[in-house]
């Protein structure tokens, strides 16, 4: 791909009996890559002689031909691929299995990446997803995996026989980043394949001695998702902003989205801050309301501009939205709600930062009901945005916030099956694919929680809690593990560190804040239990079905039975080591 007598990036290929991979393989790599280093590992069909012959193959190491996976040390022979770069001297190297593919928007992505931004300095890592039936489905996100560096004399990677980060041991993980690029991976793509991959681990490690079970190789298909082509504004280091391509046509900037249920006598308040908002930008109003009160009639007199959606049943917030979201011009989406009033200026302020690039853009909140457990669930629930903090770019997926149209359409609308919690899953999707986040506190809403009462506000939190648990339960079942990653840990030290961080930004915004915290601190610990309990009873419940779908029976494993405290050692333990998904 470049004419310089140096490589500006390389391959590195192990592969063992993978000939029917191959053509697909190379397919893959010449939209991106310069060329390929690869390392037959004692193949029994037709894989040497295709690497052989393939031009894109520009040095081809051979380990002697044996039967079966016994002999398999991956760690040896990436190192091998390693040592063998000297010869070809490149600037960079990307570790890309057979079974693998970057699709041609990635690969040109990662392409300009290296040319204008990569730093020699740094690792990156990529996202593996399970692709399943074809390269247009997948089911499981899996972890991001560190796959490409810089290419120097001596670099050596440092790891177990099998599943060892192919990251070189010269480059600490504070210099590791993640990136939007994706690799598809292939080995679960049908069942015969699961099954192979399956017995090849176990024929490999019969005593699950590099990882405690091989089971979830074996797991079936969750439900399928459709691939999504990249976004062109899309950044390749994750979670950083992205250039704004600028918008022609003449639809609104920001479509912002009221859901209203038996609300007559908030929703006057609530669209009345919404018309008041001055933005440089046009903007519209929807309204999805259901219930049996005066709500749409109110609209539809005082509100003629707004887009009215009468719904005849009640419905989950993450539907409502999904039914305004298909009459939606905007570019960005705000969820304002009927318990949310927006300050003046707010929609200017959020418009500034997506046209800086940032694509979740949240601001502060402030509390709209004035009674203890009021007061208690607004602490629990905006601790990471109460007023009084700077702007800036945020490192975990904010609570609530304007959102691109076209990533929620990419990821099929808000889930629809939850109670609570919807856009929490939304927001941390979008933020986990890479989309940058940034707070601006001059960017102001009111809550009006309903949690009025001491059991409204245990049942509220419940309900999130459970909401949480299901997040939890599909991380498991992407992860192909269960009980879930770290669950553990959750289970042990999520509430007393919750309480700690709620606690501790309460005290940091001054004494008025902190005597009001004091008086309702017994509230915010019930609703903090209450949002706990939430989470692991929605995950006992769930746990049989799930272990049915990740170990299926005969499974050889190192433990046959988990408990919290077990899952915790086993997640503090394996910090830092790369497992295969």
């Amino acid at each position: 791909m470049t004419g310089s007598a140096r490589p500006t990036l390389l391959c590195l290929l192990p592969a063992r009996n993978c000939a029917d991979d191959l053509a697909g393989y190379f397919e893959s790599v010449r939209s991106f890559a310069d060329g390929v280093i690869a390392l037959d590992d004692g193949s029994t069909d037709d894989t040497p002689a295709i690497l052989s012959a393939e031009p894109m193959v520009k040095t081809l190491l051979r380990n002697p031909a044996r039967q079966g996976y016994r002999g398999w040390d991956d760690a040896r022979n990436r190192n091998d691929l390693l040592a063998a770069a000297e010869q070809l001297d490149p600037e960079w190297l990307l570790f890309l299995d057979a079974d693998e593919r970057i699709t041609v928007d990635d690969g040109q992505a990662l392409r300009s990446f290296l040319q204008a931004e990569a730093d020699r300095d740094l690792a990156y890592l990529f996202r593996v997803y399970r692709m399943v039936d074809d390269l247009s489905h997948y089911d499981r996100a899996g972890p991001w995996v560190g796959r490409m560096f810089a290419y120097r004399p001596g670099l050596r990677l440092e790891g177990p026989r099998l599943h060892l980060v192919p990251v070189p041991s010269s480059i600490p993980r504070d210099r590791w980043r993640r990136t939007t690029i994706r690799i598809q991976h292939l080995a679960g793509l049908t069942e015969e394949r699961r099954r192979a991959r399956y017995e090849k681990y176990v024929e490999a490690d019969p005593s699950c001695d590099e990882q405690p079970s091989y089971a979830n190789l074996r797991a079936p298909p969750l439900s399928l998702r459709p691939w999504w082509p990249r976004p062109p504004d899309l950044a390749v280091l994750a979670n950083e902003p992205s250039p704004v391509r600028v918008s022609n046509d003449h639809n609104p900037e920001i479509s912002v989205i009221v859901i209203a249920q038996d609300d007559a006598r908030e929703i006057d308040e609530v669209m009345g801050a919404v018309f008041a908002q001055h933005c440089s930008a046009p903007f519209e109003v929807i309204v999805v309301t259901s219930g049996r009160d005066a709500t749409a009639s109110i609209v539809r007199a005082r509100y003629p501009n707004a887009t009215l959606i009468e719904l005849d049943r009640a419905v989950y917030p993450g539907e409502a939205r999904n039914i305004a979201l298909r009459v939606a011009r905007g570019r960005y989406i705000t969820c304002a709600d009927s318990h949310i009033v927006l300050e003046p200026g707010a929609l200017e302020v959020q418009l500034a930062a997506h046209r800086r690039g940032y694509a979740l853009v949240t601001g502060a909140a402030e509390n709209g009901t004035f009674t203890a457990s009021g007061w208690a669930s607004y602490f629990l629930d905006h601790n990471a945005t109460l007023p009084g903090g700077p702007a800036g770019q945020l490192r975990h997926p904010p609570v609530r916030c304007g959102l691109p149209a076209d990533a929620i359409a990419a990821l099929g609308g808000f889930r629809e099956d939850m109670r609570a919690a919807s856009d929490t899953v939304m927001i941390g999707e979008l933020f986990e694919r890479g989309y940058s986040a940034w707070l601006d506190p001059a960017t102001v809403m009111v809550h009006r929680s309903r949690c009025r009462t001491a059991g409204k506000l245990l049942r509220h939190h419940f309900a999130r809690g459970q909401g949480m648990g299901t997040i939890l339960v599909e991380r498991a079942l992407e992860s192909g593990r269960f009980p879930p990653p770290r669950f553990g840990r959750f289970v042990m030290l999520n509430l007393p560190a919750r309480l700690r961080h709620v606690t501790r930004r309460a005290w940091s915004l001054g004494p008025t804040t902190r005597a009001t915290y004091l008086r309702v601190s017994p509230l915010v610990a019930a609703g903090a239990v209450s949002w706990w309990l939430g989470a692991i009873v929605e995950v006992v419940q769930r746990a049989p079905r799930a272990r049915a779908m990740l170990a299926p029976d005969g499974a050889p494993r190192r433990r046959s039975w988990y408990h919290p405290a077990t899952a915790a050692a086993r997640a503090i333990a394996s910090q830092g080591r790369q497992r295969s998904n």
